[in-house]
């Protein structure tokens, strides 16, 4: 198994067995995957440059503390899923910091990060769609990511991992 296989199998798959949200779970693995190869190539846990993203998803810290505090109150199943993965450091208080200690954790919330988004999980097996929803609800469309060959490229790699 390669990198991206190990990645896939031993944090993706076991996280979203854990979150058990609705859809197609191969499709959302599949997904999942491939944000954390087009945002990293999981090769860093801190946003180059400096910047404030975070673990192998690269979720914003400003974002995850919204998690907590406007959509996991409301999602109390969910809070708890996320609660398992922080490293035991945190104590239980969910921090953005446990992001670059938990890939687990990190996972889980790109993963509910998606989830609340309105846009709709892709069909399993198209990288195009996964890339294009991956921009729509996760780079936003003044994020520097773009539905092109390479990313393309990035997502397929996922999905074939």
């Amino acid at each position: 198994m390669n990198g991206l296989s190990n990645i896939k199998r031993g944090i993706v798959m076991p996280v979203m067995a854990a979150l058990a949200l609705p859809g197609d779970a191969t499709a959302r693995i599949q997904l999942m995957t491939g944000i954390g190869n087009v945002e990293t190539a999981y090769r860093t846990r801190r946003q180059y440059g400096g910047g404030p993203a975070l673990g192998f998803w690269q979720v914003e810290p400003r974002t995850h503390d919204d998690i907590w505090r406007n959509f996991l109150p409301a999602h109390a199943a969910l809070a708890e899923v996320a609660r398992r993965y922080l490293p035991a450091a945190c104590g239980g208080v969910p921090m953005a910091e446990a992001m670059t200690e938990s890939d687990s954790y990190a996972a889980c919330v790109a993963s509910l990060v998606f989830y609340r988004s309105p846009t709709g999980l892709p069909v399993r097996d198209n990288a195009r769609a996964q890339c294009a929803a991956w921009k729509q609800a996760y780079n936003t469309a003044a994020g520097a990511g773009r539905v092109d060959a390479n990313h393309i490229s990035a997502f397929q790699a996922a999905i074939s991992a």
